[in-house]
């Protein structure tokens, strides 16, 4: 388990002006859930200024939201394949942790994949690999009741 942090609001690490976008980005606290390394890596790059933790599987995500206690993770982007818990095992264990906290399906079999239960209950979302960074940036504002 890690956790990224990165820049104060309104700077850019590479001493440009940040855009708007990574100030918004940067006030949120994303969980990427993945047990491919490579995928939690980029994924965290690809938010940039967020704070991001990562967890490799859906124990290790129940584990890292428990220390946390009451400190603030505002959505979790989790894989569906993954070893140990399945899917529903993790996101069920997540939502027991934390009953509000946004969860995005994350799958490159398909929105299939997920089902429909899963779509319709609020604060959920899907995410279809591969994806670009505003893919994923759009899927987490739609599961946190964005547009």
């Amino acid at each position: 388990m890690s956790i990224q942090s990165n820049t104060a609001p309104g700077s850019d690490p590479s001493g440009g002006s940040a855009s708007d976008e990574e100030v918004e980005q940067r006030h949120r606290s994303v969980l990427i859930v993945d047990d491919d390394e490579m995928v939690r890596r980029v994924s965290a790059r690809m938010l940039s200024g967020a704070d991001v933790l990562m967890a490799s599987s859906g124990a290790e995500a129940c584990q890292l939201l428990v220390e946390r206690g009451d400190d603030p993770v505002d959505c979790v982007l989790l894989d569906m394949r993954m070893p140990g818990l399945t899917f529903e095992e993790a996101f069920e264990g997540i939502r027991q942790i934390r009953p509000n906290l946004p969860v995005v399906a994350c799958s490159g079999n398909g929105l299939e994949a997920v089902g429909r239960d899963f779509i319709e209950t609020p604060g959920t979302g899907f995410l279809g690999k591969p994806f670009t960074r505003q893919e994923l940036r759009d899927a987490i504002d739609q599961a946190m009741g964005g547009s």
